[in-house]
């Protein structure tokens, strides 16, 4: 289950400043949300310059690293750039291959293979770079932990130059120059730079503003795919960089990346930053994963497009075999998982498995984290007993610093707050398990594993167009910090559902909410679980368009859903516990007409001019739905509902609010809650008499504000609730010769009432007045699902149900509502 927040509790609106830039109310509300309402913010979100990139000597060691390398091309020295094979680090490499080709400096590459090397510098790619004859390696998004490293390539006399953005250790390697923002020394304003970030710092360093800018675009649209696939914040210069990289990207001087996006079927003019993160990167890291290292390297150097072209063709079949092998890992950890309820109780999932391919556990890790909302460390280990992981994390959980806590079980580790990869011998992995469970225990609270998702504002059918979502591309690039909107609608009205995908992971429905959308969730098959065809569904989207044999429509991308109300109450046992309890506080409630009048002398004159207005309205059947009802709430505010559908309607709002003491409570309840003390008090159904309203001015606090909030589709659900108490002897009679006919004194409740055509409400009237007349005794146990029964001996004289309490209760409260409403 997920928590929603709104950010906006009322309809979407901007500022002057907005306005005048001639951008509409919906995007200006989103800019507000995220704080960008000032001119210079907006200048700068709206139209970041390429000019406002920083002095790339505002890094720590930048001076020396040019330096050095400045005194290497003089002396006509082997440099080798040591890269990673990720994204980041192919593209952390290829910009300097294509930098040091620009000035006519020949150089060398070397990305470790990651399924006989593993990340980062070891020993034996030093030995094979000594061998090539280096003096000097640069590294590229890696290096910041290899201290042994680094010392062992001083003893075979090659200097190294450290290039990377992870988190530091508590030693720094002795290198030459250690280019970090995250250094606790380095000053640099941003922190939130790649790898191939701070290697295009590098080049700027190198270059000189003049020559770099009249370049830049060799390596500008490399820089920004990096970004994005790698999760950096889309603010400050990652904004510069993302924005102006994917005007260019595709079309500018990058045969390689112009292949890659022909391969993907992507149209250059439409491509987005989603194209970037889920159709560009995996090509490219689906080739690392496999071992094939060196080919986003050679697709980004190469000047040739059928050679590019061929290139790309070759990493888009090892991403399908990379996806082939990613469901295998995928369903196994989630066999274990479902299989061992223990892992319920982990708040970190840390699972290993022979025969996994490490390449590729980091995406399925993800992917896990992702479903259940907690860090996930998912390990391989091979036949000597060594063990190969990879962790993603949760926001409020630090992964990397976690890992410190448990090094001496690690051969070694790095990474950062959200992501690691670590290894280690396989008999430790439990022990990993239960010391990094003890860490989770002391640093996360319960709420801290529901996953929050920040929704911008509630949004109406008719708002739904392609216009808005053309209006959207404004905020474009997304990504960390600067994510894709997603909105919300209520009651949704569920048409059709489909499962989509060959193993049925995905689904696509059709809803209803005053006009019809097409919606697809990615991964959410398993939400079937909790609603079907009829049903009123509240959902979370982001905006897209879909274009099929040249029609194109708004497409809604599901993130989640949530059951407001079910179209037939007998599927759902928590509701009809609720049914339950509503109809005995109606027929028990001792607020009755003398209790009413004995509670209201005080109320002989009321002056509140709102009392008569709401009466008038009601009785008029005039009253509306309020349109931004969630902005009337506050901190004590009391919400009452009168039938099933008001106390959905009234569960749905108040569940997307975080006021203290807001309390929802059935109408007939009224007499036992102190009204003075709420601040407001909501109502989300019409009266069953308007006593009842009388009651609640008559007791209120004189500041307190009463709030109606329905409509004529509300009278519709209180009068089918009022046709449902009406009496039927023949009704009775079918309840009580099915019990009869029942040889046991235990039957499962649901399938006794699906085996009704009568409402759930209208059984539980049978019941209960059948256990007032002594007929039998009955419990319901709601969370087993048992209703327990037993006839008792029949009385001396026929039993008059007419007569009963119960019949005799409901009938007055049939006609004090006729009365009222003129039935």
């Amino acid at each position: 289950m997920k928590k929603w927040n709104l950010k906006t509790l009322s309809s979407p609106q901007s500022n002057d400043l907005i306005k005048e830039m001639k951008i509409s109310d919906s995007i200006g509300q989103i800019l507000i949300n995220r704080n960008i309402d000032e001119k210079e913010k907006l200048d700068m979100y709206i139209n970041p310059k390429i000019e406002s990139l920083r002095n790339p000597f505002l890094l720590k060691d930048m001076d020396k690293a040019v330096s050095r390398i400045k005194d290497a091309i003089s002396r006509k020295e082997k440099i080798v750039i040591y890269g990673d094979y990720d994204v980041d680090g192919v593209s952390s490499t290829s910009i300097l291959l294509i930098y040091f080709n620009h000035v006519n400096y020949p150089v060398d590459f070397y990305i470790p293979n990651r399924l006989e090397e593993g990340y980062g510098l070891n020993i034996e790619a030093i030995d094979h770079i000594k061998e090539m004859g280096a003096n000097l390696i640069i590294t590229v998004d890696c290096g910041i932990t290899s201290v042994e490293e680094v010392e062992y390539a001083k003893e075979k006399s090659i200097d190294v130059i450290i290039s990377d953005h992870h988190e530091p250790q508590e030693e720094l390697p002795r290198a030459v120059a250690v280019i970090d923002p995250k250094r606790e020394d380095c000053k640099y304003p941003f922190k939130g730079i790649c790898g191939c970030g701070v290697a295009f710092k590098l080049i700027h360093a190198l270059s000189g503003d003049e020559d770099f800018f009249a370049n830049i675009n060799l390596y500008l649209e490399i820089v920004a795919l990096a970004t994005i696939c790698d999760v950096m914040p889309v603010l400050d210069e990652n904004r510069i960089i993302v924005k102006n990289g994917m005007e260019i990207m595709g079309k500018g001087a990058n045969k390689g990346m112009e292949a890659l996006i022909k391969v993907c079927a992507i149209d250059k003019e439409k491509l987005r930053s989603s194209h970037l993160g889920f159709a560009i990167g995996p090509r490219i890291n689906a080739s690392g994963r496999l071992g094939f290292s060196r080919l986003g390297v050679e697709l980004f150097i190469e000047n040739d497009s059928d050679k590019a072209f061929e290139i790309a063709e070759l990493m888009n079949l090892k991403n399908q075999e990379r996806q082939d092998i990613e469901s295998y890992i995928y369903n196994q950890v989630e066999d274990r998982i479902r299989s061992d309820k223990s892992y319920s109780k982990d708040k970190v999932l840390v699972l290993s498995g022979r025969g996994w391919h490490h390449g590729i556990i980091g995406i399925v890790a993800s992917k896990i984290t992702e479903k259940y909302y907690k860090p996930t460390i998912l390990l391989c280990s091979d036949e000597d007993g060594i063990a190969v992981g990879s962790a993603r994390s949760i926001k409020g959980f630090d992964i990397f610093s976690a890992l410190c806590k448990c090094s001496d079980l690690m051969m070694k580790f790095g990474g950062h707050e959200q992501a690691a990869g670590m290894t280690m011998e396989e008999t430790k992995v439990e022990e990993l398990r239960k010391i990094i469970n003890e860490i989770a225990d002391y640093r996360l609270e319960e709420q801290d594993l529901i996953e929050n998702i920040g929704i911008e504002y509630m949004i109406k059918a008719d708002d739904l167009t392609l216009d808005l979502e053309e209006e959207l591309h404004i905020l474009e690039p997304f990504g960390i910090r600067n994510p894709t909107p997603y909105f919300m609608m209520q009651e949704c009205l569920v048409k059709a559902v489909y499962y989509m995908g060959k193993d049925k992971k995905h689904i696509k429905l059709i809803i209803e909410n005053g006009k019809e959308f097409d919606c697809v969730g990615f991964g959410l098959a398993h939400l079937l679980n909790d609603f079907e065809v009829g049903d009123l569904i509240d959902i979370v989207f982001t905006i897209n368009k879909n274009t099929y044999m040249g029609n194109t429509k708004l497409q809604l991308m599901i993130k989640d859903i949530k059951l407001n109300k079910p179209c037939n109450m007998k599927n759902n046992i928590y509701l009809n516990e609720k049914i339950y309890y509503m109809l005995l506080n109606k027929i028990n409630s001792e607020k009755n007409d003398e209790y009413l009048i004995k509670n209201m002398d005080m109320c002989n004159e009321i002056k509140e001019n709102k009392f008569f207005d709401q009466k008038k309205e009601i009785l008029s059947r005039k009253i509306k739905r309020e349109e931004n009802i969630l902005s009337q709430y506050q901190e004590n505010t009391l919400v009452l509902y009168n039938t099933i559908e008001g106390y959905c309607r009234s569960k749905s709002d108040s569940s997307l609010l975080e006021f203290e003491n807001v309390e929802l409570a059935y109408l007939s309840n009224i007499d036992k809650y102190d009204i003075k003390v709420y601040n407001k008090i909501i109502i989300y159904d019409y009266f069953y008499d308007l006593d009842e309203l009388l009651f609640i001015y008559c007791k209120k606090n004189k500041d307190t504000e009463v709030i109606m909030n329905f409509g004529n589709q509300d009278f519709i659900y209180l009068n089918k609730s009022i046709r449902n108490m009406e009496f039927d002897r023949d009704e009775f009679v079918v309840i009580y010769k099915h019990l009869m006919g029942i040889n046991e004194d235990k039957i499962t409740y649901s399938k006794f009432i699906k085996s009704q055509k009568f409402s759930p409400l209208k059984i539980m009237i049978i019941l209960e007045t059948f256990k007032n007349a002594q007929i039998l005794n009955y419990k319901i146990n709601y969370e087993n699902d048992i209703l327990c029964f037993n006839f008792l001996p029949k009385p001396a004289k026929k039993l008059s149900l007419e007569e009963n309490s119960v019949v005799i209760k409901l009938k007055n409260i049939i006609k004090k509502y006729n009365v009222t409403y003129g039935n």
